[in-house]
Protein backbone atom coordinates (compact mmCIF):
# COMPACT_ATOMS: atom_id res chain seq x y z
CA UNK A 1 0.00 0.00 0.00
CA UNK A 2 1.11 3.14 -0.57
CA UNK A 3 2.50 5.52 2.27
CA UNK A 4 -0.66 7.90 2.15
CA UNK A 5 -3.32 5.34 2.17
CA UNK A 6 -1.40 3.62 5.16
CA UNK A 7 -1.18 6.95 6.79
CA UNK A 8 -4.82 7.88 6.43
CA UNK A 9 -6.18 4.71 7.01
CA UNK A 10 -4.06 4.72 10.64
CA UNK A 11 -5.04 7.82 11.87
CA UNK A 12 -9.04 6.95 10.71
CA UNK A 13 -8.82 4.01 12.85
CA UNK A 14 -7.12 5.18 15.71
CA UNK A 15 -9.58 7.59 16.24
CA UNK A 16 -11.43 7.82 19.49
CA UNK A 17 -14.89 6.97 18.78
CA UNK A 18 -16.47 9.06 21.39
CA UNK A 19 -20.37 10.58 20.33
CA UNK A 20 -21.70 13.82 21.44
CA UNK A 21 -24.96 13.68 23.09
CA UNK A 22 -27.79 15.99 21.81
CA UNK A 23 -31.04 16.48 22.92
CA UNK A 24 -33.73 16.18 21.24
CA UNK A 25 -34.59 18.86 18.77
CA UNK A 26 -37.18 20.52 19.65
CA UNK A 27 -40.65 19.99 17.25
CA UNK A 28 -40.75 22.86 14.45
CA UNK A 29 -44.28 22.79 13.24
CA UNK A 30 -47.66 22.15 15.13
CA UNK A 31 -51.52 23.07 14.07
CA UNK A 32 -50.22 27.24 15.23
CA UNK A 33 -48.60 27.12 11.53
CA UNK A 34 -51.72 27.49 9.81
CA UNK A 35 -52.82 30.50 8.39
CA UNK A 36 -51.72 33.24 5.96
CA UNK A 37 -49.23 31.62 3.57
CA UNK A 38 -45.39 32.15 5.20
CA UNK A 39 -42.06 30.43 5.84
CA UNK A 40 -43.63 28.49 8.63
CA UNK A 41 -46.02 26.48 6.50
CA UNK A 42 -44.03 26.27 3.05
CA UNK A 43 -45.81 29.50 1.56
CA UNK A 44 -48.97 26.92 1.57
CA UNK A 45 -52.30 29.13 2.89
CA UNK A 46 -54.92 27.51 5.12
CA UNK A 47 -58.16 28.91 4.31
CA UNK A 48 -59.77 31.12 7.17
CA UNK A 49 -62.41 29.25 9.20
CA UNK A 50 -61.35 26.25 7.46
CA UNK A 51 -62.29 23.24 9.57
CA UNK A 52 -60.40 20.31 10.41
CA UNK A 53 -62.41 16.82 8.87
CA UNK A 54 -62.48 14.51 11.72
CA UNK A 55 -62.73 10.22 11.62
CA UNK A 56 -66.36 9.52 12.91
CA UNK A 57 -64.25 7.97 16.15
CA UNK A 58 -63.42 11.82 16.66
CA UNK A 59 -59.56 11.90 15.59
CA UNK A 60 -58.24 14.18 13.34
CA UNK A 61 -58.91 12.65 9.59
CA UNK A 62 -55.11 12.70 7.75
CA UNK A 63 -56.58 9.42 5.71
CA UNK A 64 -54.99 10.49 2.18
CA UNK A 65 -52.80 9.06 -0.66
CA UNK A 66 -50.19 11.43 -1.18
CA UNK A 67 -47.54 11.87 -3.50
CA UNK A 68 -44.22 11.96 -2.51
CA UNK A 69 -42.85 13.09 -5.72
CA UNK A 70 -43.63 16.69 -5.27
CA UNK A 71 -40.42 17.34 -3.15
CA UNK A 72 -38.47 14.56 -5.88
CA UNK A 73 -36.37 17.42 -7.18
CA UNK A 74 -35.09 19.02 -4.42
CA UNK A 75 -31.82 18.28 -2.86
CA UNK A 76 -31.68 16.69 0.63
CA UNK A 77 -28.53 18.98 1.43
CA UNK A 78 -28.53 22.43 0.49
CA UNK A 79 -26.73 23.82 -3.20
CA UNK A 80 -26.30 19.74 -3.64
CA UNK A 81 -27.58 19.62 -7.01
CA UNK A 82 -24.69 22.46 -7.96
CA UNK A 83 -21.61 20.55 -7.59
CA UNK A 84 -21.18 18.71 -11.59
CA UNK A 85 -19.87 20.74 -14.62
CA UNK A 86 -22.33 23.23 -15.75
CA UNK A 87 -23.94 23.64 -12.59
CA UNK A 88 -26.39 26.15 -12.08
CA UNK A 89 -25.00 28.49 -9.06
CA UNK A 90 -26.48 28.48 -6.02
CA UNK A 91 -26.62 30.68 -2.86
CA UNK A 92 -25.57 28.37 0.44
CA UNK A 93 -27.84 30.99 2.47
CA UNK A 94 -31.00 30.95 0.71
CA UNK A 95 -33.97 28.83 2.07
CA UNK A 96 -36.31 29.54 -0.20
CA UNK A 97 -37.42 30.88 -4.06
CA UNK A 98 -38.09 34.84 -3.78
CA UNK A 99 -41.58 35.22 -5.41
CA UNK A 100 -40.72 35.88 -8.95
CA UNK A 101 -38.71 32.49 -9.23
CA UNK A 102 -41.68 30.66 -8.01
CA UNK A 103 -43.86 32.16 -9.93
CA UNK A 104 -41.40 31.78 -12.99
CA UNK A 105 -41.38 28.21 -12.16
CA UNK A 106 -45.15 27.81 -11.90
CA UNK A 107 -45.61 29.51 -15.47
CA UNK A 108 -43.11 26.84 -16.90
CA UNK A 109 -44.77 24.14 -14.77
CA UNK A 110 -48.40 25.15 -16.13
CA UNK A 111 -47.13 25.05 -19.59
CA UNK A 112 -45.28 21.89 -19.95
CA UNK A 113 -46.68 18.59 -21.93
CA UNK A 114 -47.50 15.88 -19.65
CA UNK A 115 -45.54 13.27 -20.80
CA UNK A 116 -47.03 10.97 -18.65
CA UNK A 117 -50.31 11.00 -19.15
CA UNK A 118 -49.18 11.40 -23.20
CA UNK A 119 -47.94 7.78 -22.69
CA UNK A 120 -50.64 6.71 -20.41
CA UNK A 121 -52.86 7.95 -22.87
CA UNK A 122 -51.05 6.04 -25.88
CA UNK A 123 -50.71 2.69 -24.05
CA UNK A 124 -46.65 3.31 -23.39
CA UNK A 125 -46.70 1.78 -19.57
CA UNK A 126 -43.00 2.27 -19.86
CA UNK A 127 -42.50 5.33 -21.08
CA UNK A 128 -45.22 6.56 -18.66
CA UNK A 129 -42.81 4.90 -15.56
CA UNK A 130 -39.80 6.65 -17.08
CA UNK A 131 -41.49 10.16 -17.09
CA UNK A 132 -42.58 9.65 -13.80
CA UNK A 133 -42.15 13.08 -11.84
CA UNK A 134 -42.18 15.31 -14.88
CA UNK A 135 -45.86 16.11 -12.82
CA UNK A 136 -44.20 17.41 -9.88
CA UNK A 137 -45.61 20.86 -8.92
CA UNK A 138 -42.29 23.64 -7.66
CA UNK A 139 -41.87 24.02 -5.01
CA UNK A 140 -40.56 27.17 -2.69
CA UNK A 141 -38.10 25.31 -0.59
CA UNK A 142 -34.34 25.10 -1.49
CA UNK A 143 -33.20 21.86 -0.14
CA UNK A 144 -34.74 19.34 2.11
CA UNK A 145 -33.12 19.80 4.92
CA UNK A 146 -34.41 22.53 7.81
CA UNK A 147 -32.28 22.03 10.66
CA UNK A 148 -29.80 22.78 10.76
CA UNK A 149 -30.30 26.05 9.83
CA UNK A 150 -27.87 26.17 6.67
CA UNK A 151 -29.26 23.01 5.18
CA UNK A 152 -26.69 20.99 5.41
CA UNK A 153 -25.91 17.50 7.56
CA UNK A 154 -24.22 17.92 11.17
CA UNK A 155 -20.78 16.47 11.37
CA UNK A 156 -20.78 12.13 11.61
CA UNK A 157 -18.82 10.59 14.44
CA UNK A 158 -15.85 9.78 14.13
CA UNK A 159 -17.37 5.99 14.80
CA UNK A 160 -19.73 6.30 11.76
CA UNK A 161 -16.41 7.30 9.53
CA UNK A 162 -14.96 4.22 10.44
CA UNK A 163 -17.93 1.95 10.08
CA UNK A 164 -18.07 3.53 6.52
CA UNK A 165 -14.30 1.88 6.24
CA UNK A 166 -15.14 -1.12 7.17
CA UNK A 167 -18.69 -2.17 5.85
CA UNK A 168 -18.21 -0.79 2.05
CA UNK A 169 -20.90 -0.37 0.15
CA UNK A 170 -22.42 -1.69 -3.33
CA UNK A 171 -21.88 1.88 -4.68
CA UNK A 172 -18.35 3.13 -6.00
CA UNK A 173 -17.16 6.33 -4.73
CA UNK A 174 -14.38 8.28 -7.18
CA UNK A 175 -11.43 6.11 -7.32
CA UNK A 176 -12.93 2.88 -6.21
CA UNK A 177 -13.43 -0.59 -7.63
CA UNK A 178 -15.93 -2.99 -5.66
CA UNK A 179 -15.93 -6.45 -5.47
CA UNK A 180 -19.14 -7.91 -5.99
CA UNK A 181 -18.92 -12.14 -4.02
CA UNK A 182 -22.07 -12.38 -3.06
CA UNK A 183 -25.59 -10.87 -1.74
CA UNK A 184 -23.93 -9.64 1.44
CA UNK A 185 -22.55 -6.94 -0.97
CA UNK A 186 -25.47 -5.59 -1.00
CA UNK A 187 -27.65 -3.34 0.54
CA UNK A 188 -30.91 -3.74 1.93
CA UNK A 189 -32.69 -1.61 -0.66
CA UNK A 190 -31.11 -2.84 -3.61
CA UNK A 191 -31.60 -6.43 -2.47
CA UNK A 192 -35.57 -5.26 -2.07
CA UNK A 193 -35.70 -5.91 1.55
CA UNK A 194 -36.62 -2.03 2.86
CA UNK A 195 -35.18 1.47 2.09
CA UNK A 196 -35.08 1.73 5.64
CA UNK A 197 -35.59 5.00 8.15
CA UNK A 198 -35.51 7.48 7.66
CA UNK A 199 -34.98 7.00 4.09
CA UNK A 200 -37.83 5.51 3.13
CA UNK A 201 -39.43 8.82 4.11
CA UNK A 202 -37.66 10.88 1.64
CA UNK A 203 -38.96 11.74 -2.21
CA UNK A 204 -37.48 9.77 -4.86
CA UNK A 205 -38.51 10.49 -8.91
CA UNK A 206 -40.67 7.27 -9.16
CA UNK A 207 -42.98 5.07 -7.32
CA UNK A 208 -43.26 8.14 -4.92
CA UNK A 209 -46.66 7.20 -3.12
CA UNK A 210 -47.64 7.56 0.54
CA UNK A 211 -50.82 6.21 2.15
CA UNK A 212 -52.14 7.30 5.64
CA UNK A 213 -54.84 5.02 6.98
CA UNK A 214 -56.73 5.43 9.99
CA UNK A 215 -58.66 2.79 12.43
CA UNK A 216 -59.70 3.75 16.06
CA UNK A 217 -56.32 4.05 18.32
CA UNK A 218 -53.98 2.87 15.00
CA UNK A 219 -52.43 4.81 11.94
CA UNK A 220 -50.85 2.78 9.38
CA UNK A 221 -48.01 4.57 7.14
CA UNK A 222 -47.76 2.85 3.83
CA UNK A 223 -45.37 3.57 0.94
CA UNK A 224 -45.40 2.17 -2.55
CA UNK A 225 -41.22 1.91 -3.01
CA UNK A 226 -40.80 -1.66 -1.48
CA UNK A 227 -44.69 -1.61 -0.41
CA UNK A 228 -43.73 -1.63 2.98
CA UNK A 229 -46.52 -0.50 6.19
CA UNK A 230 -45.42 0.79 9.29
CA UNK A 231 -47.96 0.73 11.89
CA UNK A 232 -48.71 3.37 14.48
CA UNK A 233 -50.11 2.34 17.75
CA UNK A 234 -52.34 5.48 19.25
CA UNK A 235 -54.15 4.11 22.02
CA UNK A 236 -51.08 5.29 25.30
CA UNK A 237 -49.55 1.51 25.53
CA UNK A 238 -45.73 1.92 26.03
CA UNK A 239 -42.96 1.00 23.81
CA UNK A 240 -41.62 -2.41 23.57
CA UNK A 241 -38.90 -4.31 25.73
CA UNK A 242 -35.29 -2.01 24.51
CA UNK A 243 -34.21 -5.60 23.69
CA UNK A 244 -36.38 -5.93 20.49
CA UNK A 245 -35.65 -4.75 17.90
CA UNK A 246 -37.26 -4.24 14.22
CA UNK A 247 -35.65 -2.72 11.03
CA UNK A 248 -38.30 -0.22 10.99
CA UNK A 249 -38.20 0.39 14.78
CA UNK A 250 -41.64 0.37 17.38
CA UNK A 251 -44.03 3.44 16.48
CA UNK A 252 -45.88 5.54 18.91
CA UNK A 253 -48.42 7.79 18.25
CA UNK A 254 -50.52 10.76 19.66
CA UNK A 255 -51.71 13.96 18.65
CA UNK A 256 -51.12 17.05 19.73
CA UNK A 257 -54.61 19.61 18.79
CA UNK A 258 -54.55 18.02 15.14
CA UNK A 259 -50.75 17.49 14.67
CA UNK A 260 -49.97 14.01 14.34
CA UNK A 261 -46.64 13.44 16.30
CA UNK A 262 -45.10 9.98 15.68
CA UNK A 263 -42.01 8.96 17.90
CA UNK A 264 -39.92 5.35 16.93
CA UNK A 265 -37.05 3.38 18.93
CA UNK A 266 -36.04 -0.01 18.88
CA UNK A 267 -34.60 -0.21 15.70
CA UNK A 268 -31.96 -3.07 14.53
CA UNK A 269 -28.77 -1.96 14.19
CA UNK A 270 -28.28 -1.10 10.04
CA UNK A 271 -25.50 -3.50 10.03
CA UNK A 272 -24.68 -6.39 8.92
CA UNK A 273 -27.43 -5.96 6.76
CA UNK A 274 -26.51 -2.73 5.58
CA UNK A 275 -29.42 -0.79 5.79
CA UNK A 276 -28.33 3.03 5.62
CA UNK A 277 -29.55 5.59 7.32
CA UNK A 278 -29.74 7.61 4.04
CA UNK A 279 -29.02 6.28 0.47
CA UNK A 280 -28.90 7.70 -2.84
CA UNK A 281 -33.15 7.27 -3.26
CA UNK A 282 -32.52 11.18 -1.97
CA UNK A 283 -31.14 13.26 -4.61
CA UNK A 284 -28.56 15.30 -2.85
CA UNK A 285 -27.96 12.21 -0.10
CA UNK A 286 -24.37 11.38 0.66
CA UNK A 287 -22.50 9.64 -2.60
CA UNK A 288 -21.46 5.92 -1.80
CA UNK A 289 -24.52 4.62 0.21
CA UNK A 290 -22.15 4.66 3.38
CA UNK A 291 -24.40 6.33 6.25
CA UNK A 292 -24.55 3.61 9.15
CA UNK A 293 -27.43 4.11 11.43
CA UNK A 294 -27.17 2.22 15.01
CA UNK A 295 -29.58 0.98 16.97
CA UNK A 296 -29.71 4.00 18.75
CA UNK A 297 -31.58 5.59 16.05
CA UNK A 298 -34.83 7.82 17.15
CA UNK A 299 -37.25 9.25 14.82
CA UNK A 300 -39.90 12.26 15.34
CA UNK A 301 -42.73 12.78 12.94
CA UNK A 302 -44.56 15.56 12.91
CA UNK A 303 -47.68 15.54 9.96
CA UNK A 304 -49.93 18.31 9.64
CA UNK A 305 -52.84 19.14 7.32
CA UNK A 306 -52.65 22.39 5.87
CA UNK A 307 -55.84 22.06 3.83
CA UNK A 308 -58.23 19.87 2.01
CA UNK A 309 -55.12 19.40 -0.53
CA UNK A 310 -52.00 19.63 1.17
CA UNK A 311 -49.94 18.06 4.25
CA UNK A 312 -46.65 18.85 5.63
CA UNK A 313 -44.33 16.12 6.55
CA UNK A 314 -41.35 16.80 8.94
CA UNK A 315 -38.82 13.87 10.73
CA UNK A 316 -36.19 14.52 12.94
CA UNK A 317 -33.47 12.28 13.07
CA UNK A 318 -31.31 11.24 16.23
CA UNK A 319 -28.50 8.96 16.26
CA UNK A 320 -25.53 9.82 18.95
CA UNK A 321 -23.54 6.95 17.41
CA UNK A 322 -23.11 8.52 14.24
CA UNK A 323 -24.34 11.94 13.89
CA UNK A 324 -23.41 14.78 16.61
CA UNK A 325 -26.28 16.21 16.18
CA UNK A 326 -29.52 15.53 14.84
CA UNK A 327 -31.19 16.92 11.44
CA UNK A 328 -34.87 17.66 10.59
CA UNK A 329 -36.42 17.10 6.98
CA UNK A 330 -39.32 19.17 6.28
CA UNK A 331 -41.61 18.57 2.98
CA UNK A 332 -45.20 19.13 1.84
CA UNK A 333 -47.07 16.43 0.08
CA UNK A 334 -50.00 16.64 -1.90
CA UNK A 335 -53.23 14.62 -2.15
CA UNK A 336 -53.94 13.06 -5.23
CA UNK A 337 -56.74 10.96 -4.64
CA UNK A 338 -56.33 9.52 -8.73
CA UNK A 339 -52.66 8.87 -7.98
CA UNK A 340 -51.53 5.54 -10.03
CA UNK A 341 -50.15 3.34 -7.44
CA UNK A 342 -48.49 -0.24 -9.62
CA UNK A 343 -47.27 -2.59 -7.97
CA UNK A 344 -43.82 -2.62 -7.08
CA UNK A 345 -42.09 -5.68 -8.51
CA UNK A 346 -38.95 -5.94 -6.95
CA UNK A 347 -38.29 -8.32 -4.32
CA UNK A 348 -35.36 -10.58 -2.30
CA UNK A 349 -33.80 -13.08 -4.85
CA UNK A 350 -34.28 -10.63 -7.61
CA UNK A 351 -32.03 -11.38 -10.79
CA UNK A 352 -30.08 -8.14 -10.38
CA UNK A 353 -27.82 -9.28 -7.50
CA UNK A 354 -27.17 -12.47 -8.96
CA UNK A 355 -26.31 -11.05 -12.38
CA UNK A 356 -23.81 -8.60 -11.01
CA UNK A 357 -22.14 -11.28 -9.26
CA UNK A 358 -22.08 -13.44 -12.25
CA UNK A 359 -20.49 -11.02 -14.38
CA UNK A 360 -17.90 -9.76 -11.66
CA UNK A 361 -16.73 -12.75 -11.21
CA UNK A 362 -16.25 -13.03 -15.18
CA UNK A 363 -14.81 -9.90 -15.27
CA UNK A 364 -12.37 -10.79 -12.76
CA UNK A 365 -11.20 -13.94 -14.13
CA UNK A 366 -11.18 -12.02 -18.04
CA UNK A 367 -9.41 -8.69 -17.22
CA UNK A 368 -9.55 -5.92 -19.69
CA UNK A 369 -6.32 -4.02 -20.59
CA UNK A 370 -6.15 -0.53 -19.36
CA UNK A 371 -6.57 1.30 -23.17
CA UNK A 372 -3.38 3.47 -23.15
CA UNK A 373 -3.64 6.91 -22.61
CA UNK A 374 -2.31 9.63 -25.36
CA UNK A 375 0.02 12.33 -23.88
CA UNK A 376 -1.01 15.88 -23.80
CA UNK A 377 0.48 18.71 -25.36
CA UNK A 378 0.61 21.50 -23.04
CA UNK A 379 2.49 25.12 -22.50
CA UNK A 380 5.67 24.30 -20.51
CA UNK A 381 3.93 26.68 -17.39
CA UNK A 382 0.91 24.19 -17.35
CA UNK A 383 3.36 21.08 -17.39
CA UNK A 384 5.47 22.69 -14.55
CA UNK A 385 2.54 23.51 -12.61
CA UNK A 386 0.87 19.90 -12.92
CA UNK A 387 4.05 18.35 -12.63
CA UNK A 388 4.06 16.21 -9.35
CA UNK A 389 1.59 14.07 -6.62
CA UNK A 390 -1.34 15.58 -5.40
CA UNK A 391 -4.37 14.76 -2.81
CA UNK A 392 -7.83 16.11 -2.52
CA UNK A 393 -10.60 15.06 -0.68
CA UNK A 394 -14.10 15.68 -1.90
CA UNK A 395 -16.64 16.68 0.63
CA UNK A 396 -18.69 13.56 1.34
CA UNK A 397 -20.61 13.67 4.92
CA UNK A 398 -20.03 10.11 5.75
CA UNK A 399 -16.59 9.61 4.65
CA UNK A 400 -13.05 11.14 4.78
CA UNK A 401 -11.65 10.03 1.01
CA UNK A 402 -8.44 11.45 -0.13
CA UNK A 403 -7.41 10.76 -3.77
CA UNK A 404 -3.85 10.77 -4.67
CA UNK A 405 -3.06 11.96 -8.44
CA UNK A 406 0.04 11.53 -10.23
CA UNK A 407 0.84 13.86 -13.19
CA UNK A 408 3.92 13.32 -15.44
CA UNK A 409 6.02 15.82 -17.37
CA UNK A 410 7.46 13.91 -20.02
CA UNK A 411 11.09 14.70 -22.02
CA UNK A 412 9.07 15.63 -25.23
CA UNK A 413 7.03 18.46 -22.50
CA UNK A 414 4.02 16.64 -22.98
CA UNK A 415 2.36 15.30 -19.76
CA UNK A 416 0.28 12.10 -18.63
CA UNK A 417 -1.82 11.29 -15.36
CA UNK A 418 -2.78 8.84 -13.12
CA UNK A 419 -4.51 7.44 -10.31
CA UNK A 420 -2.48 6.28 -7.20
CA UNK A 421 -5.58 5.38 -5.13
CA UNK A 422 -7.24 6.08 -2.28
CA UNK A 423 -8.09 5.45 1.42
CA UNK A 424 -9.84 2.79 0.52
CA UNK A 425 -6.92 1.34 -1.91
CA UNK A 426 -4.56 1.39 -4.25
CA UNK A 427 -5.24 1.52 -7.78
CA UNK A 428 -2.38 2.82 -9.70
CA UNK A 429 -4.32 3.27 -13.65
CA UNK A 430 -4.03 6.07 -16.18
CA UNK A 431 -6.56 8.54 -15.95
CA UNK A 432 -9.17 7.90 -18.62
CA UNK A 433 -10.71 10.92 -20.73
CA UNK A 434 -7.49 13.12 -20.04
CA UNK A 435 -7.94 16.76 -21.18
CA UNK A 436 -6.41 19.86 -20.59
CA UNK A 437 -7.58 23.26 -22.35
CA UNK A 438 -6.07 26.20 -21.41
CA UNK A 439 -5.69 25.84 -17.37
CA UNK A 440 -9.34 23.53 -17.21
CA UNK A 441 -8.10 19.86 -15.90
CA UNK A 442 -10.60 17.32 -16.61
CA UNK A 443 -10.42 13.10 -16.41
CA UNK A 444 -12.12 10.44 -15.41
CA UNK A 445 -10.96 7.80 -12.94
CA UNK A 446 -10.54 4.71 -13.89
CA UNK A 447 -12.77 2.40 -11.81
CA UNK A 448 -16.24 0.79 -12.08
CA UNK A 449 -18.83 3.54 -11.82
CA UNK A 450 -18.27 6.54 -14.33
CA UNK A 451 -16.85 9.16 -11.92
CA UNK A 452 -15.19 12.44 -13.38
CA UNK A 453 -13.51 15.45 -11.99
CA UNK A 454 -13.00 19.01 -13.64
CA UNK A 455 -11.27 21.69 -11.82
CA UNK A 456 -8.80 24.88 -13.13
CA UNK A 457 -5.40 24.72 -12.22
CA UNK A 458 -3.72 27.69 -10.74
CA UNK A 459 -0.19 28.76 -10.20
CA UNK A 460 -0.52 28.49 -6.04
CA UNK A 461 -0.21 24.65 -6.57
CA UNK A 462 -3.97 23.42 -6.50
CA UNK A 463 -6.82 22.03 -8.90
CA UNK A 464 -10.73 23.39 -7.71
CA UNK A 465 -13.78 22.22 -9.27
CA UNK A 466 -16.32 19.29 -8.95
CA UNK A 467 -16.01 15.59 -9.11
CA UNK A 468 -19.49 14.06 -10.34
CA UNK A 469 -21.05 11.00 -11.38
CA UNK A 470 -24.15 9.40 -11.69
CA UNK A 471 -24.50 9.70 -7.50
CA UNK A 472 -24.39 13.11 -7.71
CA UNK A 473 -21.56 15.69 -7.31
CA UNK A 474 -18.94 17.32 -4.95
CA UNK A 475 -16.93 20.53 -4.25
CA UNK A 476 -13.09 19.01 -4.42
CA UNK A 477 -9.38 21.07 -4.28
CA UNK A 478 -6.36 18.47 -5.33
CA UNK A 479 -3.28 20.07 -3.96
CA UNK A 480 -0.03 19.41 -4.89
CA UNK A 481 2.09 18.08 -2.08
CA UNK A 482 5.31 17.28 -4.41
CA UNK A 483 6.77 18.20 -7.54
Amino acid sequence: MHPIMSTLRSALFSAGAAAILIPTAQAQIDDSIRGAASEANHFIETPRRWDHPMTAWGDPDLRAKLDMMQAARIPFERCASSYRPGGPPCDMNKKWLTDEEFGAAMDAFNSRVDRMAAAIAAGDGGAAFRSAGDANIPQRQTNLIMDPPNGLLPPLTPQAKRVAYEYGSDWALPGEDINFQSQDDFDSWDRCITRGMPSMMMPYRYNGGFRIHQAPGVVILETEMIHEARVVKMDGRGPLDPNIKQRLGDSRGHWEGTTLVIETTNYADGLPINNPLMNLAVQGSPPGNRFWQSDQLKTTERIVRLNDDTWLYEITTEDPLVLTAPFTVRYPMRNDPDYIWPEYACHEDNTIVRNYVETHRYALANPTPEPEQEPLEVTPSVANALAGRWVGRPRIPSIDLDIELEFTRNADGTVNGKLIGTTLGEIDKPLRNFRIEGRQVSFTFPNIDPWSASGELSDDGTITGVVSGIQGGMPVTFRRTSN
